[in-house]
Parts: C-alpha cells; structure tokens; sequence
C-alpha cells in the first residue's frame, strides 16, 4: 500500500467513520469529537510546517509529534470501539504514520467544508 493516502480513500475512511459512529452514545460521540480536535490541532502545525524555518521546526518538531500521537490514539480509541467496522477502516489506513497523519489533515478539511 502507498505512503500516500489519496483524497478518495480518505474520503471512504471518514465515511465508515461516520455510519459507524452511535450518535445516541454520549462516550462514543465524545470520543470522536476527541479525534476530530487532534485531527485540526495537528493538521495545523503540519500546514504550516514548511513556513517555518530550520531553527523553527526544531523548536516546533515535538509539539508536532506529540499532536501526531495524540491523534493515533483518539484514531485507535475511535476504531476499538468501532469493533469489526473499525477494524476495516483502520486496516485502510495501515499504521503508516504519515497515512494516519494524511488523514488527521483530510478530516480537518472535510470538517472545515462541514461548517460553512
């Protein structure tokens, strides 16, 4: 599978997401709003990434990660509590981490396109 995550299998993966997801659930709801919030706060640093200069991204590189990991956990969270649907969207995604991270920037653009 490519490193690349293309806008169409994101597209797919936000969708599974989403049927899955059990609106009546207060815990799951919270947990995907979870994913959502790291999904936008690491997209953004990631945007501006190649703004910044040398001296800069390595004073920035572990808020970075820790935005990176933190919205693989949610991601994980999100898919365990999916079950067998998770599992299928999760497998998409691979643990690839700059798939998971291309999608963390797909979900804020479909969130962003959401709210007009």
């Amino acid at each position: 599978m490519p490193e690349v995550l293309t806008y169409q299998e994101a597209g797919k993966v936000y969708a599974a997401i989403n049927e899955a997801l059990d609106r009546k659930d207060p815990d799951a709801v919270s947990l995907y709003n979870d994913m959502i919030m790291y999904a936008v706060r690491y997209s953004n640093v990631r945007a501006g990434w190649n703004l910044l200069t040398r001296a800069e991204k390595m004073e920035t590189d572990s808020r970075r990660t820790s935005a990176h990991d933190a919205f693989i956990m949610s991601l994980n969270i999100v898919a365990r509590m999916q079950k067998e649907e998770g599992k299928k969207w999760k497998e998409c995604l691979t643990d690839n981490r700059k798939r998971v991270g291309d999608f963390a920037c797909y979900v804020a653009l479909f969130q962003g396109l959401e709210a007009r």
